[in-house]
Formats: structure tokens, sequence, C-alpha cells
């Protein structure tokens, strides 16, 4: 999806009628400084940007941003989650996350120069968090100045893949977080209210983004001419609107007809509970490409599940608490399917990427790992690790992986779900230099699902 262009300060200041005055650095106490592990080496290319919204609270919005940001991290992608909810953010608490004293009030006053210095390392490998919480009265209601040097920290911050879980509703600083994505999934329940915010949502999201193009002057004004000729008659889709601007200037109808194309939203459908229900994302996607005018792709939709309720209340997403419900697993195929349509293969391209940034740095001499053997995939990286002199706790220090002597040892009982364990293996293998690291995660976890057969040593 498109990002958002810019506009003076000025006119957004007229839009949204924002009120004039910013807040005073001086006037919040600074905080003390705090060791945070921040992702690094930075990636070669700009994180690819995904937002979670819906319009209505109330949905799962959080939750699925939640469950979706640790599938993204499972696949050795480093991610971070955004809480953009700036008027109720409460993602460090799906995320088992203490509440976190750096926020992005910090950055917008000043008292932190980098979204890095904000990310918090959560218990899932590879996963970062950026919380809004406590966030300055008048985050809810960010004036564009402010809104723009938050999106160029967002573009450059350095990770795979960033997450923006959104608030509620459907004002300017929402959408334009929504437009700054490269992709949006629209989140809703079948129920008719949440139904209506959603297109309500969308409807708005997508004029939004073709107000930015409709701010060249030509645009603009073959806009106006267009309305002029067709006095009384009621625009009632993008593509309806595209039309008529082409009968009277076909080089701005196809500016516009360029962002309409880069609106590329996804819906899903979350807490179903009955046959009917199931038929609602169907019905809608066609429904709304008739009356937006674009296409919207359909995710499918979610059961609902009392998993997920008691994830919430052990803060942790469902895809690490129940990795084998079906919310969980819904997920998961999302987040394939994803980085799959962007052309990514999830582990291989990750890893692609570490090696290149690594590149640059001084080679450091070290003896050939030892080959790897199948049948005894922990005993495989003691061995690695021993063989760089390194001992058990330098390397949890280095990871930040408490169960590193159980994943050596195999003690499969004591270790976490698979989604959680192949974030670990991944993180573990990378930093011994294993050489492809996906095929080794995947011997793990067949010799772990083999285990789990055996009469005795099936796992709680």
């Amino acid at each position: 999806m498109a990002s958002t262009g810019r506009m003076s300060a000025r006119s957004q200041h007229e839009e949204c009628g924002e009120a004039a005055g910013g807040a005073d650095p001086a006037a919040r106490p600074s905080a003390p400084p705090r060791r945070r592990s921040v992702p690094r080496p930075r990636p070669v290319a700009a994180p690819r940007i995904w937002a979670v919204g819906g319009g209505k609270g109330g949905v799962g919005k959080s939750v699925v941003a939640a469950s979706l940001a640790a599938a993204i991290a499972g696949t050795g992608r480093r991610c971070a989650v955004i809480d953009a909810d700036l008027g109720g953010a409460n993602l460090h608490t799906l995320l088992g996350v203490s509440r976190p004293r750096l926020t992005l009030s910090h950055l917008l006053t000043g008292e932190v120069g980098s979204l890095e210095e904000l990310m918090v390392q959560t218990s899932v490998p590879n996963l970062w968090l950026v919380s809004g919480n406590e966030a300055l009265l008048e985050m809810a209601n960010l004036k564009h100045a402010q809104k723009e040097k938050l999106f160029r920290h967002i573009r450059r911050v350095a990770v795979d893949d960033v997450l923006l879980d959104l608030g509620a509703g459907s004002a300017f600083n929402v959408l334009d977080f929504f437009l700054l994505a490269r992709r949006g999934l629209v989140v809703t329940t079948p129920e008719p209210t949440a139904i209506e915010n959603a297109e309500h949502f969308l409807k708005a999201a997508l004029y939004r983004s073709l107000q930015l193009v409709a701010r060249h002057p030509e645009v603009r004004a073959a806009i106006l001419r267009a309305r002029e000729n067709h006095r009384g008659r009621r625009v009632r889709s993008a593509g309806e609107l595209i039309a008529l601007v082409r009968e009277i200037d076909p080089p701005a109808a196809k500016l516009l007809e360029e962002r309409a194309q880069a609106f590329l939203p996804v819906l899903l459908v979350n807490q179903v509970r009955s046959a009917e229900h199931r038929e609602v994302g169907p019905e809608l996607v066609a429904a709304w490409r008739d009356r937006l005018g674009v296409p919207v792709a359909y995710a499918g939709s979610v059961d609902a599940d009392p998993n997920v309720v008691a994830a919430v209340a052990q803060r942790q997403p469902a895809l690490l608490a129940f990795p084998r419900c079906g919310f969980s697993k819904h997920i998961d195929a999302l987040a394939q399917r994803l980085l799959r349509e962007e052309g990514d293969a999830p582990c291989e391209r990750a890893e692609e990427r570490r090696l290149l940034s690594r590149s640059a740095e001084p080679a450091v001499p070290r003896s050939p790992l030892p080959p790897l053997d199948p049948s005894q995939p922990g005993a495989y990286l003691r061995r690695c690790r021993e063989q760089l002199g390194s001992t058990l706790a330098e390397m949890i220090e280095r990871t930040r992986i408490r169960i590193l002597d159980h994943i050596e040892s195999e003690r499969f009982e004591l270790l976490p779900p698979e989604p959680y364990l192949k974030g670990f293996l991944l993180s573990y293998a990378q930093e011994l230099g294993v050489p492809d690291v996906a095929s080794f995660a995947a011997s793990y976890l067949r010799r772990l699902q083999r285990a789990a057969e055996l009469p005795g040593r099936a796992r709680a």
C-alpha cells in the first residue's frame, strides 16, 4: 500500500482542526537510561510495514496484531510491533511485557533520539515492542510535524518488518497510519455494527488516499470540472470518480487510478460462531468491490476460540500459548501468505539479509563447524558452541534465551510450544553461525515430533 505524502502543516491544521501549540520537552522528567536489546545490524533495505485496523473497538485487532507479529518473527524475520493506539495502548499486556518506561511520547518530545531506543525485547525471539502506553494527551491527535517525524523513524527502523496496531475509529491520524503500510489488515466481527464501521473505515481510508493525489493542481482541477459537469449526480465509488475524471483529463485520471490500485486492504472476519457468519466475508468482499470500486482481498474467517481469552489472561499471544488452536493456525497461515505474496521466502530471505549486513564487518577466522547430525540436533548445537569456545552462560547472555540448556539436552518436556521454540532455534543457530538455519530448525522440530509420539514422552 502506498505511503502517505507530505502536506503543509497549515493545511493539516485546517483539515484536522488541531489546536496550536505543542508539548514542552522540559515539562516532562527525563526517564533514566535503561539497557535494551535492540536489533543489530541494520537490514539492507527499509522495513516492510503492515497495519491492523478496522474502525470498531472490541473486534480483536490487538489480539490479532500480537499473534501476527509473533508469527512473522517466528519465520526468522526481525519484527517490531508498534502500539499505535495512542488513546488506549495495551499491547504490552498481550505480549507479557512489563509496562515500558520509554514510549512514543519520549520520541516526540525529543527525550530519545530514535525508535530503536524505545524497542523492548519481548519473550518472542526476533520480536520487539514499541509501546504507546501512557502517551501524552495530545498524542491522540498528533500534529502534522509530530506525525511526519514518527513516520520517518518508522520507515528507517532497523528491522525487517514493522506491524502497526491501530486504534479504533476513522480519525485522520488512524487513517494515515493505515496508509503508511504496504498492506493493511481490516479486522471485523460478523455483527452489523462492526461491519458498518469496517466499511466506513475502508471508505474513509480510500478517499483519504485519493485526497493525497488530489492535492496536485491538475488533478484537483479535473475533479472540480467533473463535479460541475455532473451536478446532482452522486459519485458512488472511486472507480466512478476516476471514470468521470478520465473523460476530462486522462493523465489526471491515471494518477488517481494508480493510487486506487495501490490500495490493497485485506479483510479478516473474527469471532465467527455459525455457518451463516462464515458467509459474511465473501459477501462483504463482493459488496465492497462494487461500492468502493477497488478490490479487497479476503483472509478468511476465524472461529470464536476460548483459547484466545485464556491466552489474554496468561499475557501471551495466542499463537504461543495455544499454537495448535484454530485461531493460531489461521494467523500463522495468514503471516505465511502475506510474506509469500510479497515474494519472500521467510527464513531464507531473512538469513540472506543477515549475511549481507555482516559482509562489511572484518572477517574473523574460525574453525569449520561440525556436520549436522539430524538424529541429535541438540548435541550438534552443543558441539558447535564448544568449538567456538563459548560457555552456556555466555550464549545465554548473548542470545537472551534462558532455556539453551534444555534445547541442547533435548529435554522436550521443558520446551515451549513449537512456534515459540522455532524462533529460539533460529536465533541460537544464527548466533552460532550454523550454515543453514532453516534446515537445522526443521530437523530439530522433526526430532521433537517423533519424541512426542513415543509412549511416555507425550508433551503436556
